[in-house]
């Protein structure tokens, strides 16, 4: 069992027992010795269409080997949800059922390791789950917009999915956050003037359904901006994703936070849980604002909860900060302010900003300043794909490398189970996919 769904439970059981305290302490891991490359070309073709719906339409994308659908979307919250189940129904239900069933069972198997009072432990196998996500649910309720429920009730109905069930799997990563790194690079490091550059890279659970099941949904709301979102199939919130607006968003779960954040640490409170669950803002950060400086605003406005760094970038600026997100503090930094503070591990650089896996990881950060160093002055997408992302290994379920400028999206994700097994495992191994989003954001609603 992966260390990303141990934490799941580990959090379910503090969230029932009234636990939520964490250690001040630094991440673990690091990146293997020496520079590694990813020999494959972006891929770059014409979107394949594979049907449409009312309010609804499919294709496909990516080389042979790594195909993923691309997902439209138009009209209000419930015509949306309704439509993304009526076009892939049987899709969700296969995602949704797998995914229950895998964080189930994983939480069964692991429930005598975990560190937890025997009554808690009956209580988790009883109802543990379930109730830990409803209480999400509850807690977050009166802070999320309505158009979320509305959503998933779409959903649902097309379905036949039981609502319950479908969103208590939108609360899951509220839970479990993820461990990921992000960069943003623009200005003098970049290799094309007036162009900036950002790196959305996802390190989360590689064992389990969440590889099989990869998608890129748009959406054309009825209400503010067209965007874009990168996970799986009927998931509402946003992980990664880039707007109409040229604004793009990267998100890294903070385990191990200092005390600035506020909360969740030995000298500071828990961390809230009363808000708007996180992956909710990210998307209204997309869906509602139109500048760098509107999306901080939103975020600093926002019922927040759990301890994040965003990364939000606008390529109409070319500037990208990054921000301390938790429920006391929304701070934004860029090159100048660069957090946290340490030269040692977590230099400044001219015109970069960047966090790698946590807020106290000093393994991955040291070489992922070293990469952005080297290439500063040149740094593009293509040097991100072949080299810093190999050397760095981050990115394993998924890696969004964004031109902010040129409103290019390359995305790739996990091998899939069913995938031949000589092929590279790791998103970040893998052949990246060029999409090209002012043509995707174009697309008119189907007529059938």
């Amino acid at each position: 069992m992966t260390g990303k769904i141990c934490s799941l439970f580990i959090a379910v059981g503090a969230l029932l027992i009234g636990l939520q305290s964490v250690e001040a302490a630094y991440c673990n891991g690091s990146p293997d010795p020496g520079e590694r490359t990813n020999p494959y070309p972006i891929f770059e073709d014409e979107l394949r269409h594979i049907r449409s719906v009312k309010n609804a339409m499919l294709f496909e994308a990516g080389p042979a080997n790594a195909t993923f659908p691309v997902v439209h979307l138009w009209g209000t919250p419930y015509e949306v949800g309704y439509a993304q189940g009526e076009l892939i129904g049987p899709v969700i239900k296969d995602f949704v059922y797998k995914t229950w069933a895998y964080l189930s069972t994983e939480m069964l198997e692991e429930l005598d390791n975990l560190d937890i009072p025997e009554i808690a432990k009956r209580m988790i196998v009883q109802k543990g789950l379930d109730r830990a996500l409803d209480w999400t649910r509850d807690t977050t309720a009166a802070f999320t917009p309505q158009a979320y429920f509305d959503e998933v009730r779409g959903l649902a109905d097309s379905t036949g999915i039981d609502y319950d069930l479908l969103y208590r799997v939108q609360m899951f990563p509220e839970l479990t956050k993820a461990h990921c790194s992000f960069f943003g690079a623009w200005n003098h490091s970049v290799a094309k003037s007036d162009h900036s550059y950002q790196l959305r890279a996802l390190d989360f659970d590689t064992t389990g359904p969440f590889k099989d099941f990869p998608q890129v949904t748009i959406y054309h709301p009825s209400e503010g901006h067209a965007y874009a979102q990168v996970g799986w199939p009927g998931n509402v919130g946003t992980l990664s994703g880039f707007s109409d607006q040229q604004l793009a968003i990267s998100e890294i779960g903070v385990t191990y936070p200092d005390d600035s954040f506020g909360q969740g640490t030995d000298n500071t409170p828990p961390e809230k849980v009363h808000g708007e669950p996180w992956m909710f803002v990210l998307r209204d950060v997309l869906q509602f604002s139109d500048s760098l400086e509107s999306g901080i605003q939103r975020i600093t406005d926002a019922n927040r909860t759990c301890n994040l760094i965003i990364g939000l970038g606008d390529g109409q600026e070319n500037m990208v900060n990054g921000i301390e997100y938790s429920g006391y503090v929304a701070l934004p930094y860029n090159d100048e302010n660069l957090q946290p503070v340490n030269e040692t591990w977590h230099p400044k650089i001219d015109d970069v900003v960047y966090n790698g896996m946590d807020w106290l990881c000093p393994n991955y950060d040291t070489v992922l300043a070293q990469q952005l160093l080297k290439y500063h002055g040149s740094i593009s997408e293509v040097n991100t794909i072949e080299n810093i992302l190999p050397t760095v290994q981050t990115g394993d379920l998924h890696a969004v490398v964004y031109d902010l400028t040129e409103s290019l999206m390359h995305v790739s994700f996990c091998r899939r189970a069913s995938a031949d097994e000589s092929e590279p495992h790791y998103a970040y191994e893998r052949q990246f996919t060029r999409l090209h989003m002012k043509d995707i954001f174009a697309q008119e609603a189907p007529v059938v």
